[in-house]
This record gives C-alpha cells, sequence and structure tokens, in this order.
C-alpha cells in the first residue's frame, strides 16, 4: 500500500512539475500579442514607468492594442500593426516611449548585461 501511494505521488509530481514548465515556456512560442505585450513592457520597465493597471491586449484582424493605465493616471497603449516586422508603438499619455520593430525590444531585453548592441 505504501509503494501505491508512493508511486502515485511520485506521478502526480512528475505530471505537475511537466505542467508548470511547460506553461513556463508557452511564451516562447508566442504570437503578435504575446510578441507586442513583451516588448511593450520591456520599454515601459526600462523608461522607470509606474505601472497601475498592466496592458490588456485585443487582437484585430489587422493590429493589436494593449491598454493600461500608469500610477499617476497616465493611460498606457502599446500598439502593433500586422505587417513584418511587428511595429511597436509605446505611449503613456501623450508621450512616445518607443516607436520601431518589437522583435529589437525582445532580442535587446535578451542580451546579457554588458554585452554590445
Amino acid at each position: 500500500m505504501k509503494r501505491l501511494v508512493g508511486a502515485v505521488l511520485a506521478t502526480a509530481t512528475l505530471t505537475l512539475t511537466a505542467c508548470s514548465q511547460v506553461s513556463a515556456l508557452a511564451p516562447v512560442g508566442g504570437n503578435r500579442e504575446a510578441l507586442l505585450r513583451f516588448a511593450g513592457n520591456d520599454v515601459l520597465v526600462s523608461h522607470g514607468v509606474a505601472i497601475r493597471t498592466a496592458p490588456v491586449c485585443t487582437t484585430g484582424q489587422d493590429d493589436v492594442v494593449c491598454t493600461g493605465e500608469a500610477v499617476g493616471g497616465d493611460p498606457i497603449r502599446l500598439t502593433g500593426a500586422a505587417g513584418e516586422p511587428l511595429v511597436l508603438v509605446v505611449t503613456v499619455g501623450n508621450r512616445t516611449l518607443y516607436d520601431g520593430p518589437a522583435q529589437d525590444v525582445v532580442d535587446r531585453a535578451a542580451r546579457p548585461s554588458g554585452a554590445p548592441s
């Protein structure tokens, strides 16, 4: 009986571990919305924007739009039009923080600190 309980617990643990590992990898495969959200969040963090409400994204046929709110009340807007490369525009209030390829932001964030740009 103890062996059976041990086997069940071991199987459950391995299954749950595998699930958490798979969910942790999910963003790597991503889509336009995921790329826009990750790149937009990187831009917001690099500019020191304090976020009250994290941007929530909606995907249309031709674009992705994410909206949130900064601590000071300014609206946060991440937009990306369909196309290659996906062009990201990040605005907070009336300030444009970034306007360029979303993949460039993600690639830059993935480099080890101190690595050349």
